[in-house]
């Protein structure tokens, strides 16, 4: 996969802005406030159509109530043009989609760019909250796999449903046995989930420990760990779900909440039965993230097509032998965007953004 040409109009500060692209590395380079960022959510936004920073409301420049994104993508050796169009009515928005100028729904062509974005707070993600994590694992889940996509949509659905009824039932408005309907959807589609997940966690753990050794110069057995509801297989996962449901009915029905199921789920790096964020250096933190990015890569790559990196400002977060290692893996391999305040020392597309807003 490639982007040959992206188009913005009224995007952000882009109000008007046409970039052919003939590198695999592409730096913009230039001052903050130029819309360095703005160019990697744009590119972003082409994939999952959601921003990885705001609600799509904050998307358009001011004063404007329409936008435009337009990228012309070479995928299977074969050139497409992909085309979303936005509208804002009083803060609600309205999306249109067009591949080779056919109209699409948005189900029907989402992902249809691949896009792995790295960004500085991403370093502090294996000592953030489980919700990041779980975060992490969903979108990377959902471009993978539409089936992912659809039983996550399904399973959140049923969440918010079954949370209204527990509820319902602390303050005597309903009765126990309502659940169980609820229950047996929620153990249907959650362990379609953990098993997807956990085969994932599977993938990590046969190269983890090589990649990590390749990117810190230090070799260690690190394994990634799931946190959750175990089984080998998703008829296991789905018989402990159903037990674990009926254990913990009377902690949820006073919780008012649901206790149990991938929403809670997490994992984490441990190395020789000991977890490894709470004893990392910073230096050891962007390691162990950025091999989990390397195989995330990896993981999407399908036969024709790899997809995006888009890289914002990590440069500087990472020293010179890391920096050395990361773009000779990618070169040739993935295309890459990358922003920076200044320009990189390296063989790239350099995009002054600075020089741009001149223009």
């Amino acid at each position: 996969m490639y982007i040959k040409n992206i188009q913005l109009k009224n995007f952000r500060n882009h109000q008007d802005l046409n970039l052919d692209f003939t590198n695999d590395f592409v730096v913009f380079h230039g001052p903050n406030a130029t819309g360095k960022t703005n160019l990697l959510e744009s590119i972003y936004f082409l994939s999952l159509f959601k921003s990885f920073r705001d609600a799509s409301t904050y998307l358009f420049s001011k004063g404007t109530f329409n936008l435009q994104l337009r990228a012309v993508i070479e995928r299977g050796n074969k050139e497409h043009i992909l085309e979303v169009f936005l509208e804002n009515r009083g803060g609600k928005i309205f999306a249109n989609f067009k591949l080779d100028g056919v109209r699409k729904t948005k189900n029907q062509i989402e992902s249809y760019i691949t896009a792995v974005i790295f960004d500085p707070t991403h370093v502090d993600l294996l000592n953030k909250a489980p919700e990041d994590r779980r975060r992490y694992l969903n979108i990377l889940l959902s471009q993978k796999s539409s089936e992912y996509m659809e039983n996550l949509y399904n399973y959140k659905k049923i969440i918010s449903q079954k949370n209204q009824l527990l509820q319902s039932i602390r303050s005597g408005k309903a009765s126990p046995f309502e659940l169980t309907a609820w229950n047996d959807q929620l153990a249907l589609f959650g362990s379609e989930i953990i098993e997807q997940r956990r085969q994932y966690v599977n993938y990590l753990n046969r190269t983890i420990s090589e990649v990590y050794a390749a990117v810190s110069g230090f070799a260690r057995p690190i394994d990634v760990e799931y946190v959750g509801l175990s089984g080998e297989n998703k008829n296991e996962i789905h018989a402990n779900f159903k037990k674990a449901l009926f254990d913990n009915q009377q902690k949820e029905i006073m919780a008012g909440t649901s206790l149990i199921g991938p929403h809670r789920d997490d994992f984490t790096l441990k190395s020789e039965g000991l977890y490894l964020a709470p004893f990392s250096s910073r230096g050891e933190l962007r390691s162990q993230v950025l091999s989990l990015k390397i195989l995330e890569l990896e993981y999407l790559k399908e036969e024709e097509d790899n997809p995006i990196l888009l890289l914002d400002d990590v440069l500087s977060e990472l020293d010179e032998d890391r920096r050395v290692f990361l773009l000779k893996y990618l070169k040739g391999r993935f295309q890459t965007f990358i922003t920076s305040t200044v320009p990189v020392a390296m063989e790239a597309q350099h995009v002054n953004l600075k020089q741009l807003s001149l223009n």
